[in-house]
């Protein structure tokens, strides 16, 4: 799983995330106020302007000061109303209808057909329940405008804010039934379309004996099943587990009857996970076996992952804390994800050999090498026992205990090297992890749509503020905008940090003008420009260019951040600190867009 940025604690990151908030507030209110000030100063004087100005604010925040609950809960059932009569229900039989014709175009025989099932549900249930959300907020209150209908509510003794907070509340109901509606059929097509059997027989498995005709076990292969097949490695009594394949596995249980041995392969492992993984932190050592900044490039344009070469001294060393012999009894259960660039084909149905190393970061004692074969797009699980042998300085061999003489301080390294010259081994931080143990799916595929709703609740809103004051084609559209801003807030805020630092591999390409150059003079975005006199005033421009651009970038809200869909579908429980800042991004974009709707609502009323 992609994990670019590490996820703070809750406690460390509300601080300053409220400061920013309320920074942020101040000046988007200063900016408004002002604007407002300059319009009404247009037309009669900078005085009276100020007057109207200060009166409007206060009598805006008497009226939030004084809003009723109950006044809010009937409009929010007057616009429940309204959603079952513009039959929202509809968008049911189309989730429906995805569902159906999912299987078509889904294919179970995928590298990991748990994440693409994972990934199409809740990627389908954000979009529907959003869509229609946002159709329902941008229309609802400028037709009862058009049509008068407003009028009616406006005599009664009802605020502003109550009707923006009503239309909000009501269209929130109708979108958390839809999506919980989403989430319960979706769960059930995921499980259904990940359950498959394979069958192995005796005539599928070969003996394997010693030179005396001992019994070691069997080896062979499972039956076809969802358009794959499992190598098997038994021990003398039958039993093992199917290969890791498609991202699961199986558990082989064998009985005897009658003289022959019968085997049952277990449902699938894996495919439907909550993994809870200790990370560590990630450096580098170069091909001569000296510390490195990071790995090397191959030319990928997104410079995510760091690779190392094959046959040399190149290394990746993770650096794991907090290593107890309570937490790990049986010893470290260390998964890896390792991403292989072949500057040659090969045997290209075989992966690239490598080995993990243990080493003490105190006394550098360091483990005998551990072989593996790294494979594309799979989770190796490797798990290392707690005796280990290790290589004295005289060559003899010695056997050593993990946690008294490789965990100093509750501190290990993992050493990660490529054996095959000429190949790379491509590695993240987020690629080595010590798995915990493991959460609940199901609790883990709610919070998945948990971050759908946030989504959801932001979008409507948004449209409900847009429709305060525009016209309902002007607000969707002007809504859709700031959401697809809102998606390039982090690359936005990346590439101001690659221009403030001078490292262009935080976002390759640079900025406006310096992008323009390549696309002109077709450079790569990976090859650094000679720093020229004009290359140095460009990157200057570029700077100034991208200061107030990630300013304005980071009033938008981005869904994607908000997004956890990628951890369920990577098979990673949800940390509960990410959901707990999810859920105060929520509440203040709510909240902001809200008052803003109801200041904005206000100001339309005295301007008619």
């Amino acid at each position: 799983m992609v994990l670019e940025q590490e996820i703070p604690r809750f406690a460390a990151w509300i601080g300053p995330a409220l400061l920013t908030f309320l920074l942020t507030v101040g000046l988007v209110s200063l900016f408004v106020g002002l604007a407002a000030w300059l319009v009404q100063a247009a037309r009669s004087g900078p005085l009276d302007a100020g007057d109207r100005v200060y009166r409007g604010i206060l009598t805006g925040l008497r009226d939030l000061a004084g809003t009723s609950p109950g006044r809010v809960w009937a409009l929010a059932r007057l616009a429940i109303q309204e959603a079952v009569r513009r039959n929202v229900l509809v968008v049911l039989a189309v989730f429906a209808l995805v569902i159906l014709f999912a299987g078509w175009f889904l294919d179970p025989a995928s590298v990991n057909p748990g994440r693409l099932y994972l990934g199409f549900i809740l990627g389908a249930s954000t979009f529907l329940v959003c869509t229609v959300n946002l159709v329902l907020a941008v229309f609802s209150l400028p037709a009862d405008i058009k049509s008068k209908a407003i009028q009616t509510v406006t005599t009664k003794p009802v605020r502003t804010g109550e009707i923006v907070l009503g239309r909000f509340l009501g269209f929130a109901i109708v979108g958390t039934v839809l999506l919980t509606l989403m989430g319960l059929a979706g769960w059930a097509f995921v499980v259904r379309s990940v359950q498959h059997e394979h069958e192995l027989t005796a005539g599928g498995l070969q003996e394997i004996r010693d030179d005396e005709g001992t019994l070691l076990g069997y080896e062979g292969r499972t039956g076809s099943g969802r358009g794959h097949r499992h190598f098997v490695r038994l021990d003398a009594e039958g039993n093992g587990i199917a290969e890791n394949t498609q991202g699961h596995r199986h558990r082989i249980t064998s009985r005897p009857d009658g003289g022959e041995m019968v085997s049952t392969v277990g449902p699938a492992e894996g495919l439907l996970e909550a993994r809870r993984p200790l990370r560590g932190t990630l450096r580098f050592l170069d091909r001569e076996g000296k510390p490195a900044s990071k790995g090397i490039s191959v030319g990928a344009e997104w410079a995510y992952r760091q690779f190392i070469e094959g046959g040399t001294a190149a290394a990746a060393i993770w650096t794991f804390d907090g290593i107890t012999e309570e937490a790990f009894p049986e010893g470290l259960p260390l998964e890896m994800t390792i991403r292989v660039f072949r500057t040659y084909k090969g045997t290209i149905t075989e992966g690239i050999h490598g080995t993990v190393q243990l080493q003490n970061p105190s006394n550098k004692l360091r483990s005998e090498a551990i072989p593996i074969v790294a494979r594309e797009f799979t989770i190796e699980e490797l798990r290392i026992p707690r005796r280990l042998n290790t290589v004295l300085a005289d060559g003899r061999v010695q056997e050593a205990d993990l946690f008294r003489d490789f965990v100093s301080d509750g501190r290990v390294e993992v050493w990660l090297q490529c054996l095959e010259p000429a190949q790379y081994y491509g590695v993240a931080q987020a690629d080595f992890y010590l798995r915990l143990g493991n959460g609940s799916f199901a609790w883990n595929y709610a919070k998945g749509c948990l971050g759908a709703w946030f989504a959801m609740l932001i979008v409507t809103a948004l449209g409900v503020m847009f429709s305060t004051f525009l016209s309902a084609p002007v607000a969707l559209v002007a809504a859709v905008a700031v959401l697809l801003v809102g998606q390039f807030r982090e690359f936005i805020s990346r590439l101001f940090q690659s221009q403030l630092t001078g490292d262009a591999t935080i976002a390759p390409g640079g900025g406006p003008i310096e992008s323009l150059y390549r696309i002109v003079s077709q450079t790569s975005i990976t090859l650094e420009l000679d720093p020229t006199p004009a290359v140095q005033a460009m990157k200057l421009a570029d700077m100034v260019l991208l200061a107030p651009m990630r300013v304005a970038a980071g009033v938008f809200p981005s869904l994607s951040a908000l997004g956890t869909g990628d951890f369920v579908a990577g098979g990673f429980d949800i940390p509960g600190d990410l959901l707990a800042a999810d859920a105060a991004e929520t509440l203040a974009y709510v909240a902001a867009f809200c008052i803003a709707g109801a200041f904005c609502l206000r100001a339309r009323e005295v301007a008619s």
